[in-house]
């Protein structure tokens, strides 16, 4: 399948049909492209004087395309396939049923398909083209979390000491209901784990993540009193969301929640915890419970 691209635009005057042209959104296969006008965001109350507040509606529509084409990417570069499109919202039916019936902020143009193989540089071209102003070159150059953190988790030596993505069995740990995982989980003496949680992506991902990350904890301090072992609190990887964003509002309530109960740690510590275990005499954790059989 070849690209298609919509633009997203929203309406300034009711009477005139006027609108404004403030993101695009370009699907392939393998990548999900989009951006949107910080700019023209801004001015949408003074060209829209009888919609007081669509600015900011409109941008929390907006962040919610962004974050939901973030999760998507993530798990296309993570998983290394391709879109199924018979069962992801990055259709180009469903942006067909957008542009006929979609009556909120948000007007999507009927969807077109481009002939050729698409870049990050011809997204960059079209943008240009259809919103009239280039990316933001800050957000162009800055790394995505799971970017930042990936060189904590690929240094020398690191998998013989730590098992990377654990799971855990709900058959053989109490307090797990559903097969879950752990970004790093070790032992030596006590065990050690870390979890990463990214806190820019949706809210309900991120809660899920959260749970998922409570029931590890128990389901350890469970283990360690039946095999007469020690946990360490988990630490859990952090980069703090956008200040007056929704998701830092949930960001500053999970932190006085489980400050008392988990460790949170930056990239940067991240980075140095993993150098640690690397030169380390720790062992994985898989090799621990070998030695009870479990």
């Amino acid at each position: 399948m070849k690209t298609f691209f919509s633009t997203i635009s929203i309406q300034t005057n009711p009477v005139s049909l006027e609108k404004v042209v403030v993101a695009l959104l370009a699907v392939t296969e393998s990548h999900v492209f989009f951006h949107y006008s910080k700019n023209k965001l801004n001015l949408l109350d003074k060209l829209a004087p009888s919609k007081i507040g669509i600015g900011g509606l409109a941008k929390k529509s907006l962040q919610l395309i962004k974050n939901t084409v973030n999760e998507t990417n993530k798990t296309l570069q993570k998983t290394q396939t391709t879109i199924v499109f018979e069962k992801s919202i990055f259709s180009k039916e469903y942006f067909s049923y957008l542009n006929k019936y979609n009556n909120g902020i948000l007007n999507f143009s009927e969807p077109a398909l481009i002939p050729f193989d698409f870049t990050t540089e011809k997204f960059e071209s079209y943008y240009l083209n259809f919103i009239g102003e280039p990316t933001e070159l800050v957000e162009k150059k800055t790394l995505s979390f799971a970017q930042k953190i990936k060189p904590a988790f690929d240094k020398k030596g690191l998998v013989e000491k730590a098992d990377l993505k654990f799971y855990f069995d709900p058959l053989h740990f109490h307090g797990i209901f559903k097969e879950t995982d752990i970004s790093l989980i070790t032992k030596n003496g006590d065990i050690s784990a870390i979890q990463t949680i990214d806190f820019n992506l949706t809210e309900q991902t991120i809660v899920n993540n959260v749970f998922e990350t409570q029931s590890i904890q128990v389901a350890l301090q469970h283990f360690a009193k039946d095999t007469g072992t020690k946990v360490k609190p988990i630490q859990i990887v952090f980069e703090e969301p956008l200040k007056d964003s929704e998701n830092h509002v949930l960001f500053d309530i999970t932190y006085k929640n489980l400050k008392d109960n988990f460790n949170f740690i930056t990239p940067d510590v991240l980075e140095k915890e993993t150098e640690k275990i690397a030169n380390s005499n720790n062992i994985k954790f898989s090799d621990y419970l070998q030695t009870l059989e479990i």
